[in-house]
């Protein structure tokens, strides 16, 4: 059958046809400004592990800024490198205090004192000729483009009694409202392994031992930690993944303590676990789990691990049928929807010496049916050295995601993400928390929930390690061809849903936890809509009431709260009905002195 009659049949069949282009990246480091950044390791424990990479909007300018440690091995510091907004980067890591020439290893970001500035956690063996313990970093971001070492008074510069400390990841596993700190080591006793937590006044207490957190658990060679909910109950689980099989799945037991639960959870079976990430890879809500680890199947090295989540902390590994369990000799990993198709794909960089010299990172693109189609070469994201860190972010701000790989030995690559957009969309959400420290400051650990014509989606506000790297802390969707979203939802980690109806896509939205509560339709500004909104509305229309917040009782958008809202409410409340359109009204709309003001109205 030709072409077109094909098309016709299809299109007579109601099927629709996307017509955008394949994934497409092109190696942009020059023209972006950061050539020649080589990581030359310094003299420490497994130098040829690390090459860190970490990014985050520095100087809140709406751009991400790039941190990335030098080594140590070739005497110079760390590197700094601020977003100018036109596809180029500065280094003004001297400008901004980071002159320490030291041996740098993992790095994290966030906000660990609520201040509203990103700061910058760095494992480190010192800066020395060898690596010595106690020399980890922590930069407090002082918001006037100044970072200062706090790491000694906040009692997080030392992980063990040996120089150790890999990767490093922050999250809320108390959920009191501050970023706690999770440390991997590779020393045979645990001790490298440390779990911080925040106590709200810069400073940290090593919870680990008092937790009993590895109790009866023999020696742990920790790479890549994460502090991600697994189960939909807001406490993060802490996804620690090890080498030599030493990988765990420590379930938060909501009350400061862990249990380890990788054996009932079917998790842990990667023989030689390096980096992870994380992502809905089947859009059915749930939270599954990317583990990269060697394929030498002639030795039993059986590769990566992908856990699709079954719920209540189970489990099915599906690697090998899914075609991404040869990986050659994994180490970092980040889960994007390159193309925008509303499946989230995999990147996973790697590289060692001997049979996997010049090994190639792969992109694995999600087919949408359980399985993946490495890509790699075919995109243009040719990538053949010692790959270890690995970072995605919207550099230029265009929608799409970016990718940076940091090596060991060898220079930073930053290729961006030139898929053309054809018919398909897209949104970007950050969160603001407003200062409000009942939750993590920028949503961390928040999920994100988008609903367009072709269904849900679920994103989450994630700082893990993906192998001592971090991406964006965004929630990223592709769209498809749906250029409408009926719904944005968000949970936060203290379990509060906020949602607004019927935005624009393509464009990046900060959604605020203190003015986002100004929902159109949630006249009691319980947070929800309901059935008791259009009652409110009708009580005080007609006397008795109370006065309802007047951006969200002026519900269908005619500029007066009459008898037509409650009805219009009514009709989207129990179904049949459309949505209230826009979240907010112009700045002034409606009647004046009502309640419940926009506040970001002037």
């Amino acid at each position: 059958m030709k072409l077109a009659a094909t098309l016709s049949l299809l299109l007579l069949c109601g099927f629709s046809i996307s017509l955008a282009q394949a994934p497409q990246f092109s190696n942009e480091t020059a023209s972006a400004g950061l050539a020649g950044i080589t990581f030359i390791p310094g003299v420490y424990n497994h130098p040829t592990y690390t090459g860190p990479v970490v990014c985050g909007d520095f100087d809140r300018d709406g751009w991400q800024d790039l941190f990335v440690p030098s080594g140590g091995g070739a005497g110079i510091p760390d590197h700094l490198f601020i977003n100018d907004g036109d596809g180029t980067f500065t280094d003004v890591a001297a400008q901004w205090g980071l002159t320490d020439v030291h041996m740098g290893k993992g790095a994290a970001v966030g906000d660990f004192n609520n201040d509203g500035w990103l700061d910058i956690y760095v494992t480190s063996g010192g800066s020395g000729i060898t690596g010595t313990p106690g020399n980890h970093r922590l930069y407090r971001n002082s918001g006037n483009e100044t970072f200062t070492n706090v790491a000694i008074s906040a009692g997080v510069n030392a992980t063990s009694s040996s120089e150790d400390g890999f990767g490093c990841c922050f999250g809320d596993y108390d959920l009191d409202g501050d970023l706690d700190l999770f440390v991997a080591g590779f020393a045979s006793n645990n001790s490298g392994n440390r779990l911080f937590r925040n106590n709200g006044d810069e400073t940290f207490t090593d919870m680990t031992s008092s937790i009993g957190l590895f109790s009866g658990i023999s020696g742990t060679s920790g790479f890549a930690p994460r502090l991600q909910d697994m189960d939909g109950d807001h406490y993060p689980e802490l996804l620690l993944v090890a080498d030599f099989g030493t990988s765990h799945y420590f379930r938060n037991n909501t009350n400061g303590t862990f249990t380890e639960v990788a054996s009932n959870a079917n998790t842990a079976q990667e023989e030689n676990g390096m980096g992870q990430t994380v992502g809905d890879y089947n859009n059915d809500g749930l939270i599954d789990w990317y583990v990269t680890s060697i394929y030498r199947p002639n030795i039993g090295w059986t590769g990566n691990k992908l856990y699709i989540n079954q719920g209540n902390h189970s489990y099915q590994e599906i690697s090998a049928s899914a075609n991404v369990d040869d990986g050659g000799y994994g180490w970092g990993a980040i889960s994007i929807d390159v193309d925008h198709d509303r499946m989230i794909d995999i990147i996973e960089t790697n590289g060692a010496g001997g049979r996997f010299d010049n090994e190639q990172s792969y992109f694995f693109r999600n087919l949408g049916n359980n399985t993946f189609n490495e890509q790699s070469i075919a995109s243009g994201l040719v990538h053949d050295g010692f790959g270890r860190g690995i970072l995605n972010f919207d550099s230029d701000n265009d929608g799409d995601q970016d990718v940076v790989i940091a090596g060991n030995n060898e220079d930073l690559r930053y290729f961006r993400n030139d898929t053309p957009a054809g018919d398909r969309h897209w949104v970007r959400i950050f969160l603001d928390t407003d200062g409000d420290s009942v939750v993590a400051p920028d949503g961390v650990g928040a999920k994100v929930h988008v609903i367009t014509a072709s269904g849900s989606l679920y994103r989450w506000i994630d700082v893990g390690d993906n192998f001592i790297s971090q991406g964006e802390m965004s929630a990223h969707f592709g769209l498809g061809n749906d250029d409408l979203i009926s719904e944005i939802r968000v949970t936060w980690p203290d379990g509060t849903v906020q949602s607004g109806t019927n935005f624009s896509v393509d464009q990046v939205i900060t959604w605020h936890r203190g003015s986002n509560s100004l929902i159109r339709g949630d006249a009691n500004s319980d947070l929800m809509i309901d059935i008791s909104d259009p009652v409110m509305i009708l009580g005080h229309l007609f006397g008795g009431g109370g006065l309802p917040c007047q951006e969200a009782a002026e519900v269908n958008g005619d500029g007066v709260i009459d008898i037509s809202d409650p009805v219009y409410l009514l009709g989207y409340t129990f179904g049949g009905g459309a949505a209230p359109p826009a979240p907010f009204p112009s700045c002034g709309a409606i009647v004046p002195n009502y309640p419940c003001v926009d506040p970001a109205c002037p």
